[in-house]
């Protein structure tokens, strides 16, 4: 802390003084000499003068702690800023600017950048402070082998074929030359870290090429192997923490993970810290490891893990871990046995990678068959399962750590996953089962299933009986099920069909309606018959077509037969009456 001026004090001092007494009108040439001495403006005068006890008498403003620009402006302008901020921090878009942009818009009073800037800290939500990280909880594991973390990175080595492994030179490989990381990109090298989330141990392994679901195999199944002596650090986990990386989310891997019965979890997009323990352990190995390769001759991968295998049976048997205040071995070594699942042998846990559970359907003894590699195909009691019941279709899946055993996969009515482990039926020497009922001396009854059950209260209700009896008797004798329970067309008589008006149409031609056509009166008769036999038409034979027809309506199906008669006729003859 500095040393105050205790003569710009005394000096400060006598400048109060002199306001104090000054009359009115005096205070300003006291203040300009002042301030010109000090090579000050007023507004630092008098707060320098707070310093030393002096008081303005100036009265307050009225309007102190009021503000023109509305807090859904401040709050818009805040906005702005954050949404456009890059994730390495940098801003895209300056606060002036987005004033600017909502004054001409009309949405922004015409103040300073620096009011705007004093009323979005006033409010919270100033850039900066909306840049502040959420506030979270801590989580704790209950045991070792509880929770594992794991996470990838690039390690700061790249293998060249000819020139082996290879440190990157930030001048050459960062973002704005992608060119150069293109010519790297299936030589370099991942960094794959796993700990252990109650004793912090860490396990680190390298790889080429990239983050994939392989690579992640790979590694996680060489971390739950025992490994040596050394390295107290085995087994699988109940839990794996990671993000949503592709690879993390494979299909293959989330295969082995059930397979195991490892609970998948994976933290939201973007919210690292949830696994802030890997990420820690990931600038460990990179300061406290990486850092010496710069100083080592690495050729190949295999001696790069070699040395890693080195570095951290030595950090987790050495160095104190900061929350348990021991070692990382220490505190794994606590582990009990029930809480240690010991992995399967390598060669089992690789065909777990691709092992997905069958469906397999229920026989009417509540028995399903199955065949497991090296162990043959073996029938299984599924009686315990809930829900079961004959022609039902279950999941079968080897179960990993007591082959020949299996694991029937159900939900329960949350949805959740319930596994129950079946092992396979114990049988005499011709295929009987050692717990099968003997005929003629006891009788062994297999559970009433829901359906049973469901079935049974159906039909006494659907029978208005008390019994299965009762209920086989109604069947018999043809009673209706649910009589006097429900209407069975009631749907049928529940809607009143409407009566619709006759559209208007054409009569369609058929036979009958050709042959009943409607009469023609004496001049279309006329006219029609006169076409027929041209110049043959005679005024006697419009007098005969009238004696013929006194109604004056001729039938058209007679036309014909009339013009048929006059040309028969050698002479004009005299038409005679039909029907005479």
């Amino acid at each position: 802390m500095s040393n105050p001026n205790l003569a710009k004090q005394d000096y400060l001092r006598e400048i109060a003084a002199k306001l104090t007494a000054a009359e009115f009108g005096g205070k300003a040439a006291i203040v300009k000499t002042a301030c010109e001495f000090l090579s000050l403006s007023k507004p630092q005068l008098y707060r320098e003068l707070e310093k030393v006890g002096f008081k303005s008498e100036r009265k307050q403003r009225s309007d102190k702690g009021k503000t023109v620009v509305p807090t859904e402006v401040a709050e818009m302008i805040g906005g702005m800023v954050h949404v456009a901020t890059r994730a390495n921090g940098k801003k895209t878009l300056p606060m002036t600017t987005a004033l600017e942009m909502l004054i001409a818009d009309g949405k922004a009073p015409k103040v300073s950048a620096a009011t705007v800037a004093r009323v979005m800290k006033q409010n919270m939500c100033h850039p900066k402070q909306l840049a502040t990280p959420t506030a979270h909880t801590q989580q704790k594991s209950l045991h070792p082998n509880h929770v594992w973390q794991v996470d990838a990175s690039i390690c700061v080595l790249f293998y060249l074929p000819k020139g082996g492994m290879q440190v990157m030179d930030e001048k050459k490989f960062y973002k704005n030359k992608p060119a150069n990381v293109k010519k790297i990109e299936n030589d370099r090298v991942i960094r794959y870290v796993m700990t252990d989330h109650y004793s912090g141990s860490i396990y680190v392994e390298y790889v080429y090429g990239s983050e994939s679901s392989e690579n992640l195999i790979e590694i996680f199944l060489n971390g739950i192997q025992k490994r040596s002596d050394q390295e107290p650090m085995h087994g699988v986990p109940n839990i794996l923490y990671t993000d949503k990386g592709c690879a993390n989310t494979s299909g293959l891997f989330r295969n082995l993970l059930e397979r195991l019965n490892v609970t998948f979890m994976a933290h939201a997009t973007g919210n690292s810290q949830a696994k802030g323990q890997v990420e820690n352990a990931q600038n460990i190995v990179e300061t406290q490891f990486e850092g010496r390769l710069r100083f080592m001759q690495i050729n190949n991968i295999q001696e790069l893990n070699a040395q890693a295998t080195a570095w951290r049976m030595y950090w987790n048997e050495t160095k104190i871990h900061s929350r348990t205040k021991r070692s990382r071995n220490a505190v794994w070594q606590t582990i009990k046995p029930e809480q240690l699942r010991i992995a399967p042998p390598m060669e089992l846990c690789r065909e777990l990678i691709s092992t997905v559970p069958v469906e397999k359907t229920v026989k009417a003894n509540l028995t399903v068959s199955h065949a497991i590699q090296g162990y043959g195909s073996q029938d299984y009691d599924v009686r315990h399962v809930d829900g079961v019941y004959p022609k039902a279709k279950l999941q079968i899946v080897v179960n990993p750590y007591r082959a020949p055993c299996i694991d029937v996969i159900t939900k329960d009515q949350y949805g959740n996953e319930v596994i129950f482990t079946c092992e396979p039926m114990q049988v005499d020497w011709v295929g009987f089962g050692n717990d099968a009922a003997i005929i003629g001396e006891e009788i062994k009854a297999m559970p009433q299933s829901k359906i049973d059950e469901n079935r049974k209260r159906i039909l006494k209700k659907a029978y208005d009986a008390d019994t299965l009896e009762q209920v086989d008797k109604a069947i018999a004798k043809k009673k209706p099920a649910y009589e006097g329970q429900l209407n069975a067309m009631a749907d049928v008589t529940a809607v009143e069909v409407p009566t619709y008006i006759n559209r208007a149409g054409e009569q369609m031609q058929t036979e009958i309606s050709r042959r009943q056509v409607a009469p023609v009166n004496l001049i279309q008769a006329a006219k029609q018959i006169r076409g027929l036999v041209g110049d043959l038409w005679t005024p006697e034979c419009m007098a005969a077509l009238k004696k013929s027809y006194p109604n004056g309506e001729v039938p058209q199906n007679v036309i014909p037969e009339i013009a048929e008669g006059i040309k028969a006729a050698t002479q004009k003859p005299k038409l005679r009456v039909v029907g005479e």
